[in-house]
This record gives structure tokens, sequence and C-alpha cells, in this order.
């Protein structure tokens, strides 16, 4: 028994090692067949890596460059996307999709939302979760710290001064530590996606027959609100609000 069991670990190591292989040779034949201009095929092998279930920034990357080339924006724009969830703070990609959303047809300003919900939430989204865990756990460090230096604290000035400062880092604590649940929470309940054909126009109801409400075109980017009978409710940034088929939107 104990035999098989070394056996299978061994040939499981080796699936491993031959499927990693595998992948970095079909990335090398995609990014050569990009160097040589031939972005059909270079999408071909990029999409064959995606399919494997190997997602990372540079495969993602990459793929929009190609979709790019070929004036398929929609693709493009979705490809830089997803490379953004997986490292947003990569300049090369946040570039291009720059230069990508730029030939765009629809042009959505933002609108402000004066509520208190929207602006809390504007500035929580500053920092990301693991930032705000981060933070959380500096503060408690110093709450800790203004507790022992209370406790040893010797004169009455002194022992003012560090049970107030305690008193603040608790309140920071508790503040920073429900802002990265609130970011974790909205960022898990968000669910975005890309307008996937050349254009159409939104309907006011999930059926066809519904008033029409306003077009869009591919490549833009939209929140999926909710879904219904293969139809999503969809919001653009400006906050209107339409329904349209599932099947002309690519969730991100």
């Amino acid at each position: 028994m104990k035999k098989v069991i070394i056996i299978l670990a061994i040939l499981f190591v080796c699936f491993g090692n031959a499927q990693e292989s595998f992948e970095d040779a079909a990335f090398a034949k995609a990014n050569q067949a990009y160097t040589s201009e031939n972005y059909d095929l270079a999408i071909a092998g990029y999409e064959q890596i995606l399919k494997t279930g190997k997602h990372s920034a540079e495969v993602y990357f990459n793929l929009g460059n190609a979709y790019y080339k070929i004036n398929a924006i929609g693709p493009a724009i979705y490809n830089f996307e997803k490379a953004l969830q997986l490292d947003p703070e990569n300049t090369d990609v946040l570039n291009n999709l720059k230069f990508a959303n730029q030939m765009k047809i629809d042009a959505i300003e933002d609108t402000e939302v004066a509520n208190l919900e929207s602006n809390l939430l504007d500035i929580i989204q500053n920092l990301s979760v693991d930032e705000w865990a981060y933070f959380s756990i500096l503060i408690v460090l110093f709450t800790i710290l203004m507790g022992i230096l209370y406790f040893y604290a010797q004169t009455a000035g002194k022992k003012r001064l560090f049970f107030i400062l305690s008193i603040l880092g608790i309140l920071m604590a508790i503040t920073s530590i429900t802002a990265a649940f609130y970011a974790k929470n909205s960022m898990n309940d968000q669910q975005y996606a890309i307008i996937f054909t050349e254009e159409f126009t939104t309907k006011e109801e999930p059926k066809e027959t519904a008033t029409s409400s306003f077009t869009l075109h591919e490549g833009t980017k939209v929140e999926v609100m909710e879904e219904f009978n293969n139809w999503a409710l969809i919001q653009l940034s400006n906050g209107n609000k339409a329904w349209i088929p599932l099947d002309k939107i690519k969730k991100l």
C-alpha cells in the first residue's frame, strides 16, 4: 500500500510538471504568433491556455493586446479588465485599457451621487481589503501600546493622555475593521460585465417587446444588478438602468 501511494505521488508530480511545461510552451508559441502579427493564431493560443484553467494577468494582458490589434474592442477591454483583477496596479494593463476605452463608441460620464453611502464607499475603496486589514492590525498594536503606557504612567497628566489615545485607538480599530468587512462585502456584491455585441438597444423590462431604453455598443462596462429569465438588469456609471439579454454581455 505504501509503495502504491509513493508511485501515485510521483505520477502526480510528473503530471504537474508536464502540465506546467505544456502551458509554458503554449504561452511561448502564442507569443511567437503575436510577434509575427498572426493575431488570430495568438488569440487561439491564449484562449487555449485559459481553457486549461491557468488564469494569469500575463495571459489576459497578451490576449487583450491581440484582440486590440484586430479591433475587437469588446474582447480587448474584457481581457484587460480580467488582467487588472489579478494585478490591479499593473501600469501596462492600465495604459492599454485606457487606449482601448478610447475606441469605444459609448462615452458615459460618471454621475456624482450625493449620498452618504456612496461617499463612504468611495473613501473605503481607496484602500484594498488587505490594506485595511494591515491598517487595522497597526491600530490594534497602537492601542495595546497606549494601554501599557497608561498602566505604567507615573503622573496623572500622562495617564490622562494615554487613556485618551487608547480610547481613540479602540474607536479607530473598530472603524478600520468595519471598513475592511464593508469593502470585502461590497467587492463580493458587485458584478461587472462588458457589452459583447456590436450594438443593442436596451429595454425597460426583461422582454423583447418592452419599451426601448438606451442603446449600448461593444466594449462598454456595466454593473449587473439583477438577473431574470436570461435577462440582466444593468446599471451604467451614470446611474442609468435597463435590461439586456445575458448573451449580449460577458461577466468579468
